[in-house]
């Protein structure tokens, strides 16, 4: 199995799911027959006419299904399916039946994920966890040529498939990863639009601990990848109906790969695997090529045997023109980060569909789930293609709707919450700023981050390793910004939402900004007992740090709740649209000009202790922010959580006594982490001056699963506004 955090385990019994976990049941009846009208149409007598442009050139694509022996359903963001068949697949030829894509059908960018097996079923699943049966019977594998079963009506074969993670489709089967990691098998047996599923519909809880993994893919026969920042992990499922049995005893086994540089990556049966590639153009790229791999013995990989690829797992280009996106059919983003009370935001949406609703949701302050503030409204859906230069300047789209804020909104955090005509989401998330400040506490959410790794369109900080430095526009649509669960481990506002509901629930009163806010006179800060930085606070202005250290010397109080905070100077540009970094082959950390983390947090990124997670062990339980959690020296806590343990993901330790200014007080440590746990720290700065850190991207998501972390919080908290 993978290491210390338990993730990636497998169950080694109870096939139903362990005691307390839902029982997932698919349609039985036909309870929901009146769902197939929303299903999508089916050509069925060749291509349509040429219409006026219902798509981005470069973004066309939001979904592409392997359906087996190189065949490939692409998801156009119009709606349109083309089938596409790579006759190369098991050679790495670039070789296409009919040379390109054929249209065999409509408006099938309504479904939320779609699957098939490789006897041309296809699954489409809705928003609301409807899924829907079809099937193309190919008759012509040169050209794509044949018809849809049951005439393309699209039958509806279960509901209630609501995981946020789904995946699968091979022989039927298709796994469900619920918010907790866990993972469920179905397997849809009728074969004919029937409703017929293994066990009467009831999921099997076959595993848990997948949440680590970004992107997991299968293969025929219970072959599944796992994607760890572009390394592969594989497992192979080889229960029965359900029975919880896994090749290599559930252990995942480290198999390589080259998939860092991808926007996408999927298999296609016989080993055969796919990928977009990334450019390395920063202003005007596009990502467009389709690269494949084989996987010699994809169907039985040991320890010992390890992997056998061709090519020593060097891909081949193989096709041409494939751009994608999987929002490009719904998508938007704010005119700015902050508005402030009595402001106005505005919004850009770029839509496939005739029409969206929009609603403006409240996220913070907010103990639960977000509410609605405003709306909804109903608006006519407009596609607005990019413009030249995106990645640096901006989409350049015109604004779709503007929102009064009222001054009696509290100042927190909000989204434009847009849906499609069949329930589709996105959410566009901005923070109201107080016109005056009222509070005693300010967060700051750190949004310098969460544009470092958006990778929408493919891009991120990170994407562009060709030695120049690096521009990425805060005016483009994002993927750092998960409001619903995820399923996977969280470093951006899923994990910063953690904290600002604890904070709610606890009765912590705050007004709110981003880091754009903290950049320039920043005037409002002095305002303030404390600031907060939340889960990763990594990319800092010069203007920004200074602007902290400046208020730490006048008597202000920072409460840190993550990791790897103030590594890495930025700049932004004259509007404040958009942020460089320094080339990713040089990195500019404030470090290298005498400005070390330590100085404000007590001690500096360990690299070391990269994804390895725990619990915290006390060092200092005499400390007053101990009080109430009755934990003595050596005990631990924070041992489950959101992210496994609560000292993770990143972390900084052990404490830098040599930069710490003040007088630092390790009050825990990462437990049986040694040296690379996270050292949570209290510094005594004098004039009244103090910090406290939890040196974890962890830390936050811990909050909801122990009372000793959250009642340690709260005597932060407490301390903070006296």
């Amino acid at each position: 199995m993978p290491d210390s955090g338990g993730h990636g385990s497998i169950l080694t019994g109870h096939a139903d799911g362990r005691p307390g976990l839902p029982r997932r049941r698919f349609l039985q009846g036909t309870a929901v027959a009146a769902a197939v009208g929303a299903a999508p149409a089916v050509l069925l007598g060749g291509t349509p006419a040429a219409a006026a442009a219902t798509f981005d050139p470069l973004q066309e694509f939001i979904q592409l299904v392997p359906g087996g022996n190189g065949i490939i359903y692409a998801i156009r963001a119009d709606g349109a399916l083309l089938w596409y068949r790579h006759v190369g697949y098991l050679t790495g030829a670039a070789t296409w039946a009919g040379g390109s894509g054929r249209v065999i059908g409509s408006g099938w960018h309504v479904f939320r994920t779609v699957l098939a097996a490789a006897d041309g079923e296809i699954f489409g699943i809705m928003p609301d966890g409807t899924i829907h049966w079809y099937q193309y019977v190919v008759t012509n594998l040169g050209t794509g040529a044949g018809y849809w079963a049951r005439g393309g009506t699209g039958p509806v074969i279960g509901y209630g498939f609501t995981f946020p993670r789904i995946f699968g489709g091979w022989n039927g089967v298709i796994y469900g990863m619920d918010d907790s990691g866990d993972l469920w098998w179905y397997q849809y047996t009728a074969g004919n639009g029937t409703v017929g599923w293994a066990r009467g519909g009831s999921g099997a809880h076959i595993g848990s601990g997948f949440k680590l993994f970004a992107r997991i893919w299968s293969e025929p026969n219970g072959v599944i990848y796992c994607d760890l920042n572009g390394a592969l992990h594989y497992y192979r499922y080889t229960g029965t109906n359900g029975s919880v049995a896994w090749a290599n005893g559930g252990s995942g086994v480290p198999i390589g790969g080259n998939f860092g540089g991808t926007k996408v990556a999927f298999a296609n049966g016989s080993g055969s695997m796919y990928a977009i590639q990334l450019d390395t153009d920063q202003v005007n790229g596009t990502d467009a090529t389709l690269t494949w791999y084989l996987l010699k013995n994809s169907q039985n990989i040991t320890p010992s045997s390890g992997a056998a690829w061709v090519n020593g797992g060097n891909g081949a280009a193989v096709g041409h023109g494939f751009t994608f996106e999987p929002t490009a059919n719904l998508q938007g983003y704010a005119s700015n980060l902050s508005v402030s009370q009595g402001g106005t935001q505005n919004v850009a949406v770029s839509t496939t569909f005739g029409s969206f609703t929009w609603t403006i949701v409240q996220l913070a302050p907010n103990a639960g789930d977000p509410v609605a503030v405003l709306g909804p409204t109903t608006a006519a859906g407009q596609l607005q293609t990019l413009s030249a230069g995106y990645r640096v300047n901006g989409c350049g789209w015109a604004n779709s709707f503007s929102v009064p804020i009222p001054a009696t909104w509290q100042s927190g955090v909000y989204a434009a919450k847009l849906e499609s005509p069949a329930g589709l989401p996105y959410y566009v998330v901005f923070v109201v700023r107080p016109a005056t400040p009222t509070a005693k506490i300010a967060f700051v959410l750190p949004t310098n981050t969460y544009n470092a790794y958006n990778s929408w369109a493919g891009h991120s900080r990170y994407a562009l390793q060709n030695g120049n430095p690096v521009t990425m526009t805060f005016l483009r649509p994002t993927n750092t910004t998960d409001v619903d669960p995820p399923a996977a481990i969280t470093h951006t506002l899923h994990s910063d939402l953690f904290l600002l509901r604890w904070m709610s629930a606890n009765n912590v009163s705050f007004d709110c900004y981003c880091d754009s806010d903290l950049d320039g006179t920043a005037s409002w800060l002095a305002s303030y007992k404390a600031l907060v930085v939340a889960s990763h606070s990594e990319y800092w202005s010069d203007s920004m740090r200074a602007n902290l250290v400046t208020y730490l010397g006048a008597g202000g109080r920072l409460i840190c709740t993550g990791g790897n905070a103030l590594y890495e100077r930025t700049t932004f540009s004259t509007d404040g649209n958009a942020l460089t970094w320094s080339p990713i082959t040089s990195r500019d950390r404030f470090a290298n000009h005498g400005e070390w983390e330590s100085q404000i947090i007590g001690a500096n990124l360990n690299n070391a202790a990269y994804l390895t997670f725990a619990g915290y062990q006390v060092d200092d339980a005499t400390h007053a922010l101990f009080a109430g959690t009755n934990l003595a020296n050596g005990a631990q806590f924070g041992a489950t959580g959101y992210n496994f343990g609560a000292s993770g993901y990143e972390v900084n330790g052990p404490i830098d006594s040599a930069h710490v200014q003040g007088t630092a007080t390790l009050l825990a440590n990462g437990a049986g982490q040694g040296a690379g746990g996270a050292a949570m720290v209290y510094i005594d700065r004098g004039n009244g001056s103090w910090v406290f850190s939890a040196n974890s991207i962890s830390f936050n998501g811990a909050l909801p699963y122990d009372q000793n972390l959250s009642t340690l919080l709260n005597n932060v908290f407490a301390a903070a506004v006296v």
